[in-house]
């Protein structure tokens, strides 16, 4: 009889329980269109020698300064929710970016929805290898861990044109836009922000259903 009250307890506890309900639901689509726990490089990630994927992790090494970004070249979406776990570097850090890319047509093209570890977010858009704008500048949000060592984890929900974001299962923002029209691909991005320092950013799963 003791099991059956256990089970029982515990389903009350989830049903009560939003913040794990919210981490339970992100990218639980029906179908797995692509999923990546870099436990080696044949994940489709363009290679290059400001990026390494070893032991479990996606490692962009940005010199200072900088911002690399980075699409899958073998998947294609249409409608998609997108999930990506992001770690900030152990002690003193200097303002970093983490990224997901949705939308993306090229290297050139494509929108951006990223964390700072200083506690904000933003959503921009890249045109022909120009920034259009910022869509969210620096928002402020309690969702966002910041400190040292804590994982973050980002979620996209398209939906024609429509796009809904998340910051560890706490929706943040909705969005209407022009989607592709073809299929499109996705990606993730790196920000450095100190002007003198080399950094990393550094990810450790992707996963996308529908």
């Amino acid at each position: 009889m003791r099991r059956p009250l256990v089970l029982l307890g515990f389903a009350v506890f989830l049903a009560a329980n939003p913040v794990w309900q919210k981490a339970a639901a992100a990218c639980d689509g029906a179908e797995i269109i692509f999923e990546d726990k870099f436990a080696d490089d044949a994940g489709g990630w363009p290679l290059k020698e400001t990026v390494e994927v070893k032991d479990g992790l996606f490692i962009f090494k940005l010199p200072p300064d900088d911002m690399q970004s980075n699409l899958n070249v073998t998947f294609t979406v249409k409608d998609a929710d997108i999930c990506s776990e992001t770690i900030w570097p152990n002690g003193d850090q200097p303002m970093l970016g983490a990224g997901l890319l949705f939308w993306g047509e090229d290297n050139r093209t494509y929108f951006q929805f990223g964390i700072l570890n200083n506690g904000k977010f933003w959503i921009a858009r890249k045109q022909d290898g120009k920034w259009l704008g910022t869509i969210a500048a620096n928002v402020d949000s309690a969702a966002i861990k910041k400190e040292p060592g804590a994982a973050n984890t980002l979620q996209v929900k398209t939906s024609g044109n429509s796009v809904t974001f998340f910051i560890n299962g706490t929706k943040v923002r909705e969005l209407r836009g022009q989607a592709p029209k073809t299929a499109w691909r996705f990606g993730l991005s790196g920000d450095n922000f100190d002007k003198q320092k080399d950094a990393k950013v550094v990810f450790k799963t992707v996963k996308v259903t529908n």
